[in-house]
């Protein structure tokens, strides 16, 4: 079952972010999905005949698999060693632990995924010796209390930047990660910050085209409608993650989070997730609106890897910017009703609205001295639209109404949709 998430006198749009374990999935799924040939030697010799494991604090613990740091007695090397049950609540999954290899062995490529090293197998576990990342997990700066310990938005974008890249070659690989989340991306260094390394593929699929794939699997907080409705999973299933996982960095909070799982999946599956969070405000509004890009219900309408490494967030300098146009990473149906994604916090005028302005008055007036006018006063616009959103009375306008959001979802009855959705979350 998914653990409790202990939030005792918090409201959910102000939870902090808490460690939660991964989920495994159901007893009796499939094998479809899982690869089943792998190119790496297995190793049958025992493991600390060729490494030394360094005593202390354990890198990662899950609850059929622990990580602890080591080091090659024949070149003194360091390396993670992902030492994995072989059978699983008495049933055999050795094959999963193959297929988590086979994934490692197709992601060699890619810069942004762990490296596998060697593998060993012993009677009842097998030990994947992987490369080290001595900046250890995200997570602990994304709930970071001291401002110089946590990320700064220039830190956020370019580590996004990483990830996405390397979610990108999974994704044109058909590889789905299924449990992006802070723990699950390492940094190469601390201080200085490094670069990331995406790790832990237990719950990934392959996915195609022609053969729908259904699993109940991953963490409560980042998993998209589609796995909690029974749907069938693709690479967008991944996208919603990354959605989560940069409102988590950027604000420390985690957006669909409840008093329980029950709220926390109602949470996902309504979409109750606020944007006039304080550490939102303080961000420039492109942020959010890569956010928005992401935490959409339908799979279809969520930008890709790909769209998102175009977006006007991860490019923009360091200076603050207005938003500007992302229609061409916005899916066409949203182009075609013109729908807007801007925080309920801050409303500046259209970039295509003030464009038509100038087109105007250069058909009237001829161009020259006027339009360099013409750009003075639309800035001047902008900045009264950011001085009157931050009114102390909007904002008590705002608090209002979200705290009528936090309460509008406190049901007494059961959400009977979720007690109708096949197998469970074990983790």
């Amino acid at each position: 079952m998914i653990p409790e998430c202990p939030r005792a006198g918090e409201s959910r749009s102000r939870a902090r972010f808490q460690h939660s374990p991964a989920a495994e999935p159901s007893q009796n799924r499939s094998a479809s999905g899982l690869l089943s040939e792998i190119q790496t030697s297995v190793n049958s010799e025992p493991f600390t005949d060729h490494y030394t494991i360094i005593p202390g604090k354990e890198l990662g613990r899950g609850k059929f698999a622990v990580v602890r740091k080591c080091v090659e007695k024949c070149t003194g090397h360091e390396y993670a060693a992902k030492f994995m049950r072989k059978r699983r609540k008495g049933q055999d999954c050795r094959m999963e632990i193959i297929h988590e290899i086979a994934v490692l062995e197709l992601a060699t490529a890619s810069s942004r995924v762990v490296n596998l090293h060697q593998v060993y197998e012993m009677a009842s576990e097998m030990v994947l010796v992987l490369e080290f990342a001595a900046g250890g997990e995200i997570f602990n700066q994304c709930v970071a209390d001291r401002e110089d310990e946590a990320f700064s938005e220039e830190d956020v974008k370019r580590l996004m930047r990483q990830i996405l890249e390397g979610v990108s070659f999974l994704h044109q690989n058909n590889v789905v990660h299924l449990d992006l989340k802070p723990q699950n991306i390492l940094l190469t260094s601390s201080s200085p910050l490094g670069d990331i390394k995406i790790v832990d593929f237990g719950l990934s699929r392959m996915v195609s085209s022609h053969q729908e794939l259904r699993e109940i699997m991953g963490t409560p907080e980042y998993v998209a409608p589609e796995i909690l409705n029974y749907e069938p999973i693709s690479t967008a299933t991944d996208m919603w993650s990354i959605g989560v996982l940069a409102y988590v960095m950027l604000t420390g909070i985690s957006p669909f989070l409840g008093e329980d799982k029950q709220e926390t999946f109602l949470n996902i599956s309504q979409l109750n997730v606020s944007y006039t969070e304080e550490e939102l405000q303080q961000l420039d509004q492109a942020a959010v609106s890569f956010i928005q890009t992401l935490l959409r219900k339908q799979p279809q309408d969520r930008a890709t890897a790909e769209q998102c490494l175009k977006h006007p967030w991860l490019h923009q300098s360091s200076e603050p910017q207005e938003t500007q146009p992302v229609e061409e990473i916005l899916p066409a149906e949203d182009q075609a009703s013109g729908s807007t994604t801007s925080s309920s916090t801050s409303s500046p005028e259209p970039p295509g609205s003030t464009t038509t302005a100038e087109e105007d008055n250069e058909e009237e007036e001829g161009e020259g001295p006027l339009t360099e006018e013409l750009i003075v006063m639309a800035a001047y616009t902008l900045g009264q639209c950011r001085q009157s959103s931050a009114s102390t009375s909007e904002k008590e306008v705002l608090a209002a109404e979200q705290k009528a959001i936090s309460k509008r979802f406190k049901f007494e009855e059961p959400f009977s949709a979720l007690q109708e959705v096949p197998g469970e979350f074990i983790y």
